[in-house]
């Protein structure tokens, strides 16, 4: 999956434009001077339109309105938890929803996943000890630190918990690929998304037509991307 990896990463705008630029300037130093200001230009357009709120927003929405919250009634549904782990600042917010969930309904915990690329940083084990030291007993956690992806994740949690139900806890923008795959390998999971980006009844102002980074543009690309992928995968 590491190859997954690398497609979406020159797949994300920050990425394109970035070479989109550079290939134009590299052709106009070269005396393809009309080739190059085409790409230059189409650069500048596509930084601009990728980086404002506006944008980022319209293409995260639909991600992250697929499944809301859970809501206090929900946590007797499920005694089990599966946080998938992302990235470090989303990890934390995603181990704040199970701290939630369990001081509501004491629950079994599993911790899915690690860094491909950085698997001496043991992060699964920092998110059992950032539970730990809010209350979380540290017989109720269980590390699953062995995935590198969602799809292995799938496949390591069931051996696991079998056909239990399970609150699922990731990030809003990645609960439909999560949920899809999960479904489709037989488990049953409970949506419990967490770290929204998109604020809801936001009112946009004129700042939000400058620009203010790839951020929400890369992160909806990457999970649509995620998506196709995935399903490719399945069909070969």
């Amino acid at each position: 999956m590491i190859i997954f990896k690398i497609l979406k990463a020159f797949l994300l705008p920050s990425v394109f434009i970035f070479v989109s630029l550079l290939l134009g300037l590299i052709l106009s130093l070269k005396k393809r001077k009309k080739l190059g200001n085409i790409l230059i230009i189409l650069g500048i357009i596509f930084y601009y339109f990728f980086s404002i709120t506006l944008v980022g927003d319209f293409l995260l929405r639909p991600l992250e309105n697929k499944y809301s919250q859970l809501k206090k009634e929900d946590f007797q549904k499920a005694n089990i938890a599966v946080l998938l782990l992302g990235r470090r600042e989303t990890d934390v917010l995603r181990g704040i929803e199970v701290l939630r969930i369990y001081n509501n309904q004491k629950i079994k915990i599993i911790i899915s996943g690690t860094d491909p690329l950085r698997p001496e940083m043991h992060e699964a084990e920092k998110v059992r000890e950032f539970l730990v030291e809010r209350g979380i007993l540290p017989e109720d956690i269980i590390l699953e630190d062995k995935s590198k992806n969602t799809r292995e994740s799938v496949k390591n949690v069931k051996d696991i918990i079998s056909s239990d139900s399970f609150f699922l806890v990731t990030s809003a923008s990645h609960m439909p690929r999560a949920m899809e795959t999960f479904k489709k390998a037989g488990l049953n999971p409970i949506p419990a998304p967490t770290d929204f980006k998109v604020e809801k009844d936001y009112n946009y102002n004129i700042f939000d037509f400058f620009p203010s980074g790839f951020g929400k543009s890369n992160l909806a690309f990457y999970e649509y991307f995620g998506l196709v992928f995935y399903k490719i995968l399945d069909r070969i």
